[in-house]
């Protein structure tokens, strides 16, 4: 039977609870992501990343096991952000605005930290974060799937709802993250954004 990798290595030690560890493990995830852009992943070291954070090396390793859970945590830290702006207030009420946000919170969330971002993408393993990602899910998901109950009748697929959420935020969020790797400039035009939102939207709702 296939095993899932282990995750032992990306995860923190335990979880800073006091307001002193809290700023410990800020401070560390803040040099970190200045380090990963300055000198990119395979130079960082924990030695470098304590020094840069104004941390003892004691103090860093009481939180994280080795740089890979440093910037595994980092990743989680940042993709906890993305998932606040989607879901900050106020919130769109009819699916096309619905759309609009979700495509340009992804593309203005990578245009506007595309080196850290796309550093993150490349050096830290999915399975490192999978837990992460699914509480993010977990939690959104139900959101998504009643504010598309409520607009059912607008909605052109057959399929279940929960399929319908998922794979809007899969597709909106693979696309943006491939632009963002491969044609950066692209996170500039507004012709992204639209062609985005027509495709996606072309798939999603009945035509008016």
């Amino acid at each position: 039977m296939a095993r899932n990798p282990p995750t032992a290595p990306y995860s923190l030690r335990r979880v800073p609870k006091q307001k002193r560890a809290k700023a410990t493990v800020a401070a560390v995830l803040d040099a970190s992501a200045r380090i990963l852009i300055d000198v990119g992943y395979s130079k960082a070291s924990t030695n470098l990343i304590a020094e840069t954070a104004g941390v003892s090396i004691g103090s860093l390793y009481e939180y994280f096991p080795g740089k890979e859970a440093i910037f595994a945590e980092l990743r989680r830290r940042e993709g906890m952000k993305t998932y606040e702006m989607l879901v900050g207030e106020p919130r769109p009420v009819d699916p096309i605005p619905t759309l609009e946000h979700l495509v340009t919170t992804y593309i203005a969330r990578f245009r506007d930290n595309r080196e850290l971002l796309v550093a993150l993408e490349n050096e830290v393993p999915r399975f490192a974060i999978a837990d992460a990602e699914q509480a993010i899910i977990d939690e959104y998901m139900p959101m998504s799937d009643a504010f598309f109950i409520t607009h059912k009748e607008k909605l052109k697929p057959k399929n279940e709802i929960p399929f319908i959420s998922e794979f809007l935020v899969r597709a909106v969020c693979s696309t943006i993250v491939d632009y963002a790797k491969y044609s950066p400039e692209s996170l500039s035009n507004p012709e992204l954004a639209e062609a985005v939102i027509e495709m996606i939207g072309g798939w999603l709702l009945l035509d008016p």
